[in-house]
């Protein structure tokens, strides 16, 4: 029967491998390892994992930190199924798993990305604003497996609120709020598989209150700018976000918030179309207000050939 091997970072999606009985595994933090975990904890070899004598066996190679299973340190463990290994503070879980599991999987990656598929398609900057984010708020609950989503919008003062809820029926928030500022801050998906083994994230009151086993918060980003945060969660007991599920959800985020920066432009575009019959058959002083619109909605254009001066020039207004 296969076997598999699940980390769980913290903030990460979680890493699963499929364990070939033909290969020896190195585990640790340097590059050269088979199974490479960026961690401080680990030591740069941390553990060896081999299918030897009709089972798999796991050594701990001296490491600074330990092997333990269900806390107990191990120089050397033949490992049964659903057992949990720390390396260092990186947590792992062994299990063995059919083909007919396999084998769905594959299924419903397949549904998950078709489904993503057909969504971005219809995303357009024609579609009413709140129409869209309930859209994509809808995919990602459907995608993610997730009970609830919230789509986050932060105020002038810093603080987050939610814009569109699902399902329906409660305007308060009751994830994570750090999450979602991280998510905000370093512009990158956070995401816990497992919140009760996690060391940040378990012990606060919004997780625990709630029974959240999993959560998921994803920036509508464009460049560098976060319009706002889709936070997902679920309660089911074994809950887990893996790398293909999180590259699948930011990739439909990127795309809304693309088709939302188009849609707030073209506003913007049409509210300085009618303000500008006005502006030009005025005798004043331009307004400040509207230059100031233009020369961030439009492009700087450079003559062909001039481009040193067109810098040059840009660098002393």
């Amino acid at each position: 029967m296969p076997a598999r091997l699940t980390f769980y970072e913290t903030d990460r999606p979680a890493r699963q491998y499929l364990l070939d009985e033909a290969d020896r595994y190195l585990i640790g933090r340097d590059p050269a390892c088979t199974l490479l975990i960026d961690d401080e904890t680990l030591s740069r070899q941390h553990a060896r994992l081999e299918f030897r004598d009709g089972s798999w066996r796991l050594s701990d190679l001296a490491s600074k930190n330990g092997t333990l299973i269900a806390g107990r340190p191990v120089n050397h463990h033949e490992l049964n199924n659903d057992d949990w290994i720390e390396f260092g503070q990186v947590l792992a879980c062994f299990d063995r798993v059919t083909q007919e599991s396999l084998d769905a999987d594959e299924r419903r990656i397949g549904e998950q990305w078709q489904s993503s598929v057909q969504l971005s398609r219809v995303l357009t900057p024609a579609m009413n604003p709140e129409e869209l984010l309930v859209r994509v708020l809808e995919s990602f609950i459907t995608t993610a497996a997730c009970e609830r989503g919230f789509v986050m919008r932060q105020e002038p003062s810093g603080e987050f609120h939610p814009d569109i809820v699902l399902p329906p029926g409660s305007s308060d928030f009751t994830g994570s709020l750090s999450v979602v500022k991280k998510a905000c801050e370093e512009n990158r998906a956070v995401v816990c598989s497992d919140v009760s083994h996690d060391a940040q994230l378990g012990p606060q009151p919004s997780i625990a209150s709630g029974a959240i086993s999993a959560l998921a918060a994803v920036p509508l980003r464009v460049g560098d700018s976060v319009l706002g945060v889709i936070y997902v969660d679920s309660r089911r007991p074994g809950k887990l976000f893996t790398e293909l599920d999180i590259e699948l959800l930011q990739a439909l985020a990127d795309h809304a918030a693309l088709v939302i920066s188009v849609s707030r432009l073209r506003e913007n575009i049409v509210d300085l179309s009618e303000m500008l019959p006005t502006e030009l058959n005025r005798d004043s002083e331009p307004d400040v207000d509207l230059v100031r619109q233009l020369q961030r909605l439009l492009p700087r254009l450079e003559r062909p050939g001039n481009a040193a001066d067109a810098a040059v020039n840009g660098a002393d207004t």
